[in-house]
């Protein structure tokens, strides 16, 4: 068990996590295939290998981490030595420049997976844990959801930075100053993250699953299956809209790096509105309602987009983009943590590690699937980098993939959530069950 109190500290954390996430899924396509000039199918195949990487990096280190005990904790220790790692290999991704390895595709193509598969072990590592932290110091449905939102504020500037400014400080300073930058504010919010949080001996004396009963403890989980299937279709449609904006604000609406910016970041100043609100909701409606009912929001929201043709007609759909997202971005690791706390019930274990493991895996695989996809599509659309318009083929074809892929995923996500077995009154049985486990 962990302790904080100070949960606006704790919640720095996501800064860092949402900066390099938002960074590497909205700009390592565009950079290394716009800029850099690597081949979409190349970058493709990349994704290929860094999704098969992850099928084992991911559970295995929530293994390791929901078995690891220290006198100094089980989470806090792999934070406290990886965060410097991590930083590192972030600012990497984006030191090559166009003049490196003199046009050799091979050669570059060596650097990105190389490049990515550090950055993504490292991010796993760190990141695992730190949000693993989440469901041991807060444990009832008010403080997960309060927290939620708090971690989700800190998200949405995380992801502002990360997703719309790169445009305009590679303009400025260039992409390697923007990825050392970022890997300067990154550290500094981890390090806040967990300068105050104790982790206390409660589960740290109690040993670990072995891996083969965790894993199968953990695909039995009933409600877990239904929730990281539903997830995955969100968290893909998440990744690949990422993906493809900054190709379908530079041509399809048309506008330089500064209305870029403005247009990538509305997305989220408007989720930031929003934010509180759909937390209150959760608290009184529970969050599998509140889930469902964000799902058809924002999967509505995105269907102006098909008809958007300039700065400002795309600035308006930005903003409704925002009020079903921010709901979403709450409730994710809230019904994760619900998940959770039945396997607690079950095994007698707090396993965040696995169950996060298992997650990050899932959205590992979203980023795997949209490489390929999206190299597909601009390939056979007759997409040509950094041309100054594209043809109309190509302009269709980064519609279909900013509209139509993401509603057929939205639409999946919502077909399975409406399974999920752990409504409000669910939840609150688990938690009073487990109040009487604990006083026992």
């Amino acid at each position: 068990m962990a302790k904080t109190n100070n949960r606006w500290l704790y919640s720095t954390g996501m800064l860092a996590s949402m900066i390099t996430v938002a960074t590497f899924s909205g700009f390592i396509n565009f950079y290394y295939i716009d800029i850099l000039k690597l081949s979409p199918i190349l970058i493709g195949q990349a994704m290929l290998i860094y999704g098969i990487y992850n099928a084992i990096n991911d559970p295995l280190l929530g293994q390791i981490s929901d078995r690891y005990r220290s006198k100094h904790g089980t989470r806090v220790p792999f934070i406290k030595y990886g965060m410097i790692p991590f930083v590192i290999a972030f600012a990497l991704l984006w030191l090559p420049q166009t003049t490196w390895f003199g046009g050799n595709q091979t050669a570059l193509f060596a650097y990105f997976v190389v490049s990515i598969l550090l950055f993504d072990g490292l991010y796993t590592l760190v990141f695992l844990n730190w949000t693993a932290l989440y469901p041991e110091l807060y444990r009832t449905e008010k403080e997960r959801n309060e927290v939620s939102a708090i971690r989700q504020i800190f998200g949405i500037v995380g992801n502002i930075i990360g997703f719309a400014t790169p445009p305009i400080l590679a303009a400025l300073m260039g992409w390697r100053a923007m990825g050392i930058l970022f890997a300067v504010i990154s550290l500094l919010a981890l390090y806040l993250s967990i300068k105050y949080v104790k982790e206390e001996p409660i589960y740290e004396a109690k040993e670990g699953l072995p891996f083969g009963v965790a894993l199968k403890e953990t695909l039995r989980n009933k409600a877990f299956l239904i929730y990281v299937i539903a997830a995955f279709f969100l968290q893909f449609t998440f990744v690949f809209m990422q993906a493809v904006l900054p190709f379908y604000v530079k041509y399809v609406l048309k506008v330089g790096s500064l209305e870029q910016s403005l247009v990538l970041g509305t997305v989220f100043i408007s989720a930031l509105l929003f934010v509180f609100g759909w937390s209150k909701v959760s608290n009184k409606k529970g969050a599998k309602w509140t889930m469902l009912t964000c799902i058809v929001l924002f999967a509505l929201s995105l269907i102006p987009y098909w008809f958007a043709d300039s700065f400002l007609s795309g600035l308006i759909v930005a903003v409704l983009n925002g009020v079903g997202l921010a709901g979403l971005m709450i409730l994710i690791d809230v019904m994760l943590a619900d998940v959770i706390d039945v396997d607690q019930l079950k095994t007698g274990q707090r396993r965040e590690g696995m169950y996060f493991g298992m997650n990050a895996l899932i959205i590992r695989l979203g980023i795997s699937i949209q490489g390929p996809l999206l190299g597909y599509i601009l390939t056979k659309s007759g997409y040509v980098a950094d041309a100054i318009e594209q043809s109309a083929t190509a302009i269709l074809g980064l519609k279909v993939a900013l509209v139509v892929i993401p509603i057929i995923a939205l639409i999946l996500s919502f077909i399975v959530f409406s399974f999920y077995p752990l409504d409000k009154k669910a939840v609150v049985k688990i938690k009073e069950q487990l109040k009487k486990d604990v006083a026992s």
